[in-house]
This record gives C-alpha cells, sequence and structure tokens, in this order.
C-alpha cells in the first residue's frame, strides 16, 4: 500500500510539481487523503522527498506555502494573536519585505491562511443536495474525517486555542461561511426537507458531529484505513437515528 501510494505521490509531483496536494495523491491512488496522511506522512514531507529524489529541491515548497507554513508553525508555539511578521519570516526562512509584498500586513496573511486551509471550497463541490440523505450524510462525514485528520495542527489552533485568540482568528473570518456554518446548514436542509427529525436543532447537530469527529482526529493519533472507515461509519448511525423512514 505505502509503495502505491508513493508512485502515485511520484505521478502528481511530476504532473503539478510543488503545487501538488495531498488530494492529487488520493484521487490517482483511489483512496482518500487520510490515507495518504497515515501512510506518508505530511505535504511538506512528502514534497520534500520527492523534490531531492527529481534533483529539484527549489520546488519543495513554493514562496506562498513555506509563509503559510511558516504562519502556522508561529502560530502553533505563540497563537495567532501573538505571531509577529518577524516570526512568521524566520520560520518560512522569507525576508519580511516578502511578505508584506505578498499579502499586505498579518490580518491579510492570516485571511489568506484561512482561504488556503479551510474546507469550505471543497465541501461546495462535494455531492451534498441530491440522492439519498444517508449517502450525503455518510460523504459529509467521511470528507470532515479526512480533512480534520490532515490539518490537525489547524484545526486545534482555531478551535482549541486561547479565548482571545479565537476571537482574533473569528474577526477576519466570514462567519456564514464557516465549516460550522455548512454543517449547520446541511442538517437544517434536511429537517426541513422531512428527511430528518426536528427534536435536534440542527446547531447543535452539528456541535455534536464536530466534536466527535475532533476527539477522533485531533485528540488522537494516526489511524489505520480500517479503523477511520469503522469510526466514521459509527458516527454516521448516531446520526442517522434522527432520520425518518428511509431517508433516501
Amino acid at each position: 500500500m505505502t509503495q502505491s501510494l508513493y508512485d502515485a505521490a511520484q505521478q502528481a509531483f511530476r504532473a503539478r510539481g510543488g503545487k501538488m496536494t495531498m488530494g492529487d495523491i488520493a484521487d490517482i491512488a483511489g483512496v482518500s487523503r487520510a490515507t495518504v496522511y497515515q501512510k506518508l506522512g505530511g505535504k511538506a514531507e512528502i514534497l520534500k522527498r520527492l523534490a531531492a529524489e527529481h534533483g529539484q529541491p527549489e520546488l519543495a515548497q513554493d514562496i506562498d506555502d513555506r509563509i503559510l507554513q511558516g504562519l502556522l508553525d508561529t502560530a502553533d508555539r505563540h497563537g495567532f494573536r501573538a505571531a509577529t511578521i518577524d516570526d512568521i519570516a524566520t520560520a518560512a526562512g522569507v525576508g519580511v519585505a516578502t511578505i508584506y509584498r505578498r499579502f499586505g500586513d498579518k490580518e491579510g496573511l492570516i485571511r489568506a491562511f484561512i482561504a488556503s486551509r479551510a474546507p469550505v471550497s471543497q465541501m461546495m463541490s462535494l455531492p451534498i443536495g441530491t440522492g439519498p440523505a444517508r449517502t450525503q450524510l455518510r460523504v459529509l462525514i467521511q470528507f470532515l474525517f479526512d480533512y480534520m485528520s490532515e490539518h490537525r495542527a489547524l484545526v486545534r489552533l482555531v478551535h482549541s486555542g486561547s479565548a482571545e485568540d479565537r476571537s482574533y482568528v473569528q474577526a477576519l473570518r466570514d462567519a456564514d461561511t464557516s465549516t460550522f456554518a455548512r454543517i449547520t446548514a446541511f442538517f437544517r436542509v434536511q429537517q426541513a426537507a422531512g428527511t430528518m427529525a426536528k427534536t435536534i436543532p440542527p446547531e447543535d447537530l452539528a456541535t455534536n458531529l464536530f466534536g466527535m469527529l475532533y476527539g477522533h482526529t485531533v485528540l488522537a493519533d494516526g489511524r489505520k484505513t480500517t479503523e477511520a472507515e469503522s469510526i466514521c461509519k459509527g458516527i454516521a448511525q448516531m446520526f442517522e437515528t434522527q432520520m425518518i423512514g428511509d431517508a433516501t
């Protein structure tokens, strides 16, 4: 399995170089992104190995990616609010002027970071809104599990940082298009369509779903693919108890 995934990574690297994503590898290999993450490690680690093998170390990470990763590394130590441009530049291995030239200021950098790392744009392309409600639910849960497994540090920072830091980041985000808002909207739509009971508010369903996934990803070590599939299935079954009839 590991070799076949690495072969897929090589194919993705040949096609896209440093712009390769974990999703590219997963699509080629026909597995989830969580599986790629669990078997091969993070993107930076994969790119470093691939770029070295291809004699292109400069492609291991492009400048914007290095800056965004530098922000994450710095925020992981100090929080987003306390992170300084100087610290971020040092972590990214670039000059301060490079960050200002590319992102304007710290707030612009954080907004770009949220836009590039947030799963909202990917969620919009999920097959949700048509087909059996149970299938939609399981697709959503698998997607969120994969995303949270791949971006543990980011999810932990945004949702488990200090109250001050969370408020700082939330002020730079569009609450109406947040991941939580999208999950809430999914449950609200199901209740409006009559495929899910209205006994529990959609906001509470979203909170419960996020909490379960958080516990199995951010708070847990990497899991084997079979266990991940079992976890997602078990979580889905808990919420399916709220579905009405066949919910198809």
